[in-house]
């Protein structure tokens, strides 16, 4: 008489997932059959599911995952972003549990080719340059004088970047294809690369007739653009940050911005976001066209996503199998 094998009880991992809902059939044929995905966008939500999640995979950075809130994922063994950066996460705590943050810097091999964040900066400079928000809403109007919206050509101006990493070196390749000359400071760049003549900070500030920043958040760089850097800048110089909003000092470009310093500004960017509604730069941007604001969409592109987040749901597996992780979460026989 042959014997019956006893049936194998199978691990169930819980992944806490905050992004866009489009992608939750992507994301079921990423994960095998024990991989059980969870979703939710709202503060209620996350905080509900939080306690049972063995991993939060977060494509959203909209929720503050704070030590408090973070304290109740008692399962947690990984907290991983398909984005680039996460300093909307307590690192410290998790840190201290012993828990891996994985975000996508550093991982070059992914992120050489991914160019929307680069090419959602370069709209903004030429939206700035061409005055395009006010142009629109003039002709919403019934208005048809374009004499008032005279721009600037590129060709024979200067570009200064702040970083000169991967999205920084296609601003200048877009630069360089529209005629202009390139500046760029970037203390850390192990490797200068070509099409960029190397600059300090404040040269570049005085010389730029643009100026776009391209660095992470850290203890280094908050601040970086405050009161002093763009008392610097050339008079009427345009700015955009698709970086993060505290490497510049919001209340200083505000006033930059109302005295004609700066001419114009487009950010993806704010600091505090997404509570942006009473934020100085929206309420001046209420009653000022020479700033446009974008919530935080320059990295978005369904193709894009798409392919980190492949990338992403990889690492988790990959982290579960290599033996990390809890590994004595059983939830039945054979489950799925």
């Amino acid at each position: 008489m042959r014997l019956r094998e006893p049936r194998r009880s199978i691990t169930i991992i819980k992944v806490l997932y905050l992004g866009p809902p489009d992608y939750l059939d992507h994301l079921a044929v990423s994960f095998p059959d024990h991989f059980e995905v969870e979703f939710a966008l709202e503060e209620d939500a996350v905080d509900l599911a939080i306690p049972e999640a063995d991993v939060i995979l977060d494509a959203y950075m909209r929720i503050q995952f704070t030590g408090q809130r973070l304290s109740r994922a008692a399962n947690l063994s990984l907290f991983i972003t398909a984005t680039t950066g996460a300093d909307h996460v307590d690192a410290l705590h998790l840190g201290q549990r012993g828990i891996p943050l994985l975000t996508l810097r550093g991982q070059q091999e992914v992120l050489r080719n991914i160019t929307p964040a680069a090419e959602h900066s370069w709209l903004l400079l030429q939206a700035c340059s061409r005055r395009l928000r006010p142009a629109i809403q003039h002709v919403l109007r019934g208005e048809w004088d374009r004499n008032q919206f005279p721009g600037v050509m590129l060709r024979g101006t200067t570009l200064g970047l702040v970083g000169c990493g991967r999205i920084g070196q296609w601003m200048s390749r877009y630069a360089n294809g529209f005629g202009m000359n390139v500046l760029g400071y970037d203390p850390l760049l192990a490797s200068w690369p070509d099409g960029i003549e190397k600059s300090d900070l404040d040269p570049l500030l005085e010389t730029a007739d643009f100026i776009s920043i391209h660095v992470p958040l850290n203890e280094d760089t908050r601040g970086l653009i405050g009161v002093r850097e763009l008392n610097l800048v050339k008079p009427g110089a345009i700015l955009v940050n698709t970086s993060r909003g505290e490497i510049v000092d919001e209340e200083a470009l505000c006033s930059a911005l109302l005295d004609g310093r700066i001419g114009a500004a487009g950010l993806d960017v704010l600091s505090g976001e997404p509570n942006i509604d009473q934020h100085p730069l929206v309420e001046y941007a209420r009653e000022h066209d020479n700033l446009i604001v974008t919530p935080h969409i320059g990295g978005l592109a369904p193709e894009a996503f798409k392919y980190v987040l492949s990338f992403t749901c990889t690492r988790i597996i990959d982290f579960f199998e290599q033996g990390h992780g809890r590994r004595d979460k059983v939830t039945g026989a054979d489950a799925h």
